[in-house]
């Protein structure tokens, strides 16, 4: 069984991969910056409240941006400090494997 730091950790990094993702996808953005919430929640298999809660952390540490409408829908998006990280863990990912 998985314990909660390594379930929170790969909870996360599939919200920053989805959302690095999203980032170089060009055709992506004709709705706007970043990903909706509903698609992220899809994306990377995890119900609305626990995305939420990911994604509150990772507002308050600067690494995603949200913006929420007053329907209760939104979009996410990687902050260039968020990118810089994504990138560093990518590259880190990389040379560990290689």
């Amino acid at each position: 069984m998985m314990d909660w730091d390594e379930q929170l950790d790969d909870a996360v990094l599939a919200i920053l991969s989805a959302l690095h993702a999203e980032t170089g996808d060009e055709r992506a953005h004709s709705a706007g910056p970043g990903m909706s919430l509903a698609k992220l929640s899809k994306r990377v298999e995890q119900r609305m409240s626990t995305l939420r809660r990911h994604l509150s952390a990772l507002e308050s540490a600067e690494i995603v941006s949200v913006i929420l409408n007053e329907d209760g829908t939104g979009r996410a998006i990687l902050t260039p400090f968020g990118m810089a990280i994504f990138d560093a863990l990518d590259e880190s990912q990389a040379t560990a494997t290689a």
